[in-house]
């Protein structure tokens, strides 16, 4: 049927109604939509608002729960600005490498790494506009509760190599209170140390690095100095309390909450490991001041502020220094030596408990886990170095999450991506459930440690 002085049909004018029907629909949700968007950038515009000032001074509401201004925590209501977004990184789920599915496991050895290594001369350019640089790589830039911010830790970062690793490990143990030196070595190229002093020049005064560069060698001489070096410089700093040893193969199994909790629990208790040196090699590097015996331990330690002001300022751990220098690991002889002569230094928190060779051996220290060749029962699931240390890899995450020790050696970017990158997300997450959904961190086996109840 047609319409009088019309050529157009009913059934097409009925098609182009619905069409047009159909086309006012869409808009309207379109528009619906839209709206609900602004809303939501708006409301979350709004909360962005002086977060960080709210953040540096959580208060408990009357639920006991963390609480910003009259905004709760828990409820959802607002995040920090570090923990709002998922890291860009995590594109792979790690939570069956953690539970050692072999399956996962088969897979992760075979799959294509999606995740690239940040170049010095890329961090040159992030680091220009520090805000920036420190959103993107979801630095927790606040303290998360008040005894972590009561409770700062000192480190000394050794680094040579890689800036995307060390900065990997920067940022899993960063946090506002705490002190970070960092000695980049002379040898390294200058785009690397113009990297990391780029770095560290985004975190004002509690980043820095060290003005004197050696050329540093695990264990030796060099490496000493350059730990007292940063030492020197930590110390002008008088809030910390601990101080702990790393370098840019480290990286930690415990967030920083739980290392706050478990060096809280040492109660001023040094974790130095050593053992007595043999007389034999005793004779022949020397003498060390009168009723001073020598002993050799690892390097890798957790000290008290006292005993690093001792190693760096007192006379005798001077002429310990210049005994050690004789050594062929000085590093390892001069903190051992100073830890378990506790009548002759008078330090705190050293050890004065049985000395003899065989109780040494069996002490448990919780400093760093390292699985070096006949020394641990621990089967290395990734590659062994020429020195005989293990270089983990994913088949070793569920073993090292269950570790009591706080960091673990050795970690490599360019041998095994996946496992570092399992790792960083692991820290990531864990520090965000613990600020959301708080836990008490169980402590049992840090209090009963021989190194606490033989404490001086």
């Amino acid at each position: 049927m047609k319409y009088p002085g019309s050529v157009i049909s009913r059934p097409l004018l009925l098609g182009l109604g619905a069409v047009l029907i159909v086309f006012f629909i869409i808009n309207v949700s379109y528009d619906i939509e839209k709206k609900r968007e602004t809303e939501k950038r708006r409301e979350k515009r709004k909360h962005r608002q002086n977060l960080d000032s709210l953040l540096f001074h959580p208060r408990q509401n009357h639920q006991g729960r963390k609480s910003v201004g009259n905004l709760d925590w828990h409820s959802g209501d607002v995040i920090p600005v570090f923990f709002r977004k998922n890291v860009k990184e995590m594109k792979i789920n790690c939570e069956p490498l953690f539970k050692g599915s072999i399956t996962a496991q088969s897979r992760a050895r075979h799959m294509k790494h999606p995740r690239r290594e940040i170049s010095p001369s890329m961090y040159a350019l992030l680091t220009k506009k520090c805000v920036r640089f420190r959103h993107y790589r979801n630095y927790i830039t606040g303290p998360l509760t008040s005894k972590e911010n009561k409770f700062p830790v000192a480190y000394s970062i050794i680094m040579k190599d890689s800036v995307f690793q060390f900065e990997s490990l920067l940022r899993a143990i960063y946090r506002p209170q705490n002190i970070y030196c960092i000695h980049i070595d002379q040898n390294s190229p200058k785009e690397i140390r113009q990297a990391v002093q780029n770095i560290a020049s985004c975190f004002q005064e509690n980043v820095f690095t060290v003005s004197v560069a050696r050329s540093v060698t695990k264990g030796t001489l060099s490496h000493l100095q350059a730990e007292l070096g940063c030492l020197r410089s930590l110390l002008k700093h008088p809030e910390w309390k601990y101080f702990i040893n790393l370098s840019e193969n480290d990286f930690p199994l415990k967030i920083n909450s739980d290392i706050v909790n478990i060096l809280t629990s040492l109660k001023g208790a040094n974790s130095i490991p050593g053992i007595p040196l043999d007389q034999r090699a005793e004779k022949d590097m020397g003498k060390l001041p009168s009723g001073v015996k020598p002993y050799i331990g690892e390097g890798d330690v957790i000290m008290n502020r006292e005993t690093a002001h001792f190693a760096v300022n007192n006379p005798q751990a001077q002429s310990v220094l210049k005994w050690a220098e004789k050594t062929q690991h000085p590093q390892q002889t001069f903190y051992a030596t100073l830890n378990y002569n506790p009548r002759q230094f008078k330090i705190k928190g050293s050890y004065k408990g049985p000395l003899d060779f065989q109780n040494l051996k069996s002490l448990e220290h919780i400093a760093k886990f390292v699985d070096s060749k006949n020394a641990s029962s621990h089967a290395c699931h990734g590659s062994r170095s020429f020195h005989g240390y293990c270089t983990f890899g994913v088949g070793d995450l569920p073993y090292l999450i269950n570790r009591k020790e706080l960091f673990a050696f050795r970690f490599r970017w360019d041998i095994d991506r996946l496992v570092l990158q399992c790792m960083e997300q692991m820290i990531y997450q864990r520090s965000k459930e613990q600020f959301m959904y708080p836990k008490d961190y169980d402590l049992s086996f840090y209090k009963h440690l021989e190194i606490v109840k033989h404490q001086l």
